[in-house]
């Protein structure tokens, strides 16, 4: 089958999904889907945790932390395709170098990479328009995780 006809929707029936008391249209779930901005706040809130698990030497929790932020940039790039090879060059570039630190249990290399990400970030914004979001991590930990690793996580 060509790209082309992988494209092209059948429109011989209506596209419904069933969900329990409520059948929505493909417009109607298009609708209720989070936008750009709701996603953004949890892509900070992963990089802000990732960031304090890191300083805590934790690193089980650093990388999880990191790829959840990078699973969500990626969602972020479909929201918004004008946004994709920009979002690819950071995850390739930055945030592959706060992989490696994180990899290596390089933690003074991970604070070095981390305030890069972080200029990389506000710089993005500002080509897009967006430079009055000055994005920063919170310098107080997460109360709802426990930072410290275990032993085995080390």
């Amino acid at each position: 089958m060509s790209s082309e006809a992988e494209t092209v929707l059948d429109t011989s029936h209506s596209h419904r999904a069933e969900a329990g008391k409520v059948t929505l249209t493909l417009e109607q779930l298009a609708e209720v889907q989070p936008g750009l901005a709701a996603v953004m706040l949890e892509i900070g809130g992963r990089f802000w945790r990732c960031y304090h698990a890191a300083r805590a030497e934790n690193r089980r929790l650093a990388r999880f932390q990191l790829s959840e932020g990078t699973k969500l940039l990626r969602k972020a790039a479909i929201l918004r395709p004008k946004y994709a090879d920009d979002i690819a060059t950071f995850i390739a570039e930055d945030l592959a170098t706060l992989r490696d630190a994180i990899e290596a249990a390089d933690w003074a290399g991970f604070e070095v990479a981390f305030a890069a990400m972080t200029a990389s970030v506000n710089s993005l914004h500002e080509v897009w328009n967006h430079g009055y979001l000055v994005w920063r991590v919170d310098p107080e930990p997460p109360r709802d995780l426990v930072l410290e690793p275990r032993p085995e996580d080390r």
